[in-house]
């Protein structure tokens, strides 16, 4: 009897562990596609409009993360995805893209300060859920991984702008190497926001070591 209940509870577990892997999925898919949403027209739209879909979007992602996995993404993670959307909306409201802005273009500060603004969010979150799975991933290689998810995103980013010239008439490629460009200076702002993060990480855990020591 007691076997059965034993292997009732295994086989309970598996399966609720199956429907929240399927759950994360469908959860990540919905996210993609919102925000693929929003990004493909986002110049043509108005800033309301784009503050209303990115609002939505950031509630989503908070409150599934808060109630469903019990981790509150702190708020300035919350800031950064906000501010990395807002960059470029205040780009498009002032007509900024094609201007000088301070040394560089402002295209290549949009690029630096948006895919920078990223990183934090998903370094955050890869370190959240795999300690909860009782994971320890080296601060470096926890870097490196958040660098990539990054990168990949900026990279999907200029896939969006090609697929907005290509389908609904968007006019954001300006030259044969302006999706080049876009990824030197988003990949420039990821390794800096990397660096910056981890070391705020690293500061992070010292002091929860200290305390628990005390």
């Amino acid at each position: 009897m007691k076997m059965n209940v034993m292997a009732d509870a295994a086989t309970g577990s598996k399966v609720r562990q199956k429907f929240r892997q399927s759950e994360f999925l469908i959860f990540s898919i919905i996210i993609f596609v919102s925000k693929s949403f929003l990004l493909v027209r986002l110049p043509y739209r108005e800033w309301n409009v784009n503050a209303l879909y990115t609002t939505l979007i950031l509630i989503a992602f908070y409150c599934y993360f808060r109630f469903r996995y019990k981790l509150a993404p702190p708020m300035i993670m919350i800031f950064f995805l906000g501010a990395a959307v807002a960059v470029d909306v205040l780009g498009n409201y002032f007509h900024l893209y094609g201007q000088p802005f301070g040394p560089v273009q402002y295209d290549e500060f949009s690029h630096f300060i948006t895919a920078g603004f990223s990183l934090p969010p998903a370094m955050w979150l890869l370190r959240a859920t795999t300690r909860r799975f009782g994971l320890m991933i080296p601060l470096n290689l926890l870097s490196f991984l958040s660098v990539t998810i990054a990168f990949s995103f900026t990279a999907y980013y200029e896939i969006l702008e090609l697929w907005d010239e290509k389908f609904y008439g968007g006019k954001r490629l300006h030259t044969t190497i302006d999706s080049a460009n876009d990824l030197q200076f988003g990949l420039a702002g990821i390794v800096l926001a990397a660096l910056i993060t981890a070391l705020v990480f690293k500061i992070q855990d010292r002091y929860l070591a200290r305390r628990e020591d005390v």
